[in-house]
């Protein structure tokens, strides 16, 4: 069963470009850390110096930069595990990205905790 995001979630695009996922949810944890809710992963962009950036999307448009930006995820969404009526995360999430160098991918590269599950 895949394990639900939390904050420090990893996801990636397709360039290699990684981030950790940092809004969740901070009333309902896992070791101390937030769940994220679906929509959280909305307009994520792979762009040093944005918070957190681990790697940069390398992505380009004629030269210039044009990294990565996150969509809604069109996978990985729990059928079973609502917060205040919104699904959670899970490490199965995919979703589109879109950049001026067209559009591509991203999924998750680790959930950031082993310990919660769900459909």
């Amino acid at each position: 069963m895949p394990f639900v995001l939390v904050v420090g979630a990893t996801i990636k695009c397709a360039h290699g470009g990684t981030l950790p996922v940092i809004a969740g949810d901070p009333l309902h944890t896992v070791n101390g850390k937030g769940i994220i809710l679906s929509g959280k992963e909305i307009g994520l962009q792979f762009l040093a110096p944005a918070p957190g950036v681990l790697s940069p999307c390398p992505a380009n448009n004629n030269g210039v930069a044009a990294p990565c930006k996150t969509t809604k995820a069109t996978t990985g969404i729990a059928t079973s595990f609502f917060i205040g009526g919104i699904p959670v995360l899970l490490d199965t999430a995919t979703g589109a990205t879109a950049s001026a160098a067209g559009l591509g991918t991203w999924s998750v590269s680790s959930a950031g905790q082993t310990k919660l599950t769900a459909r």
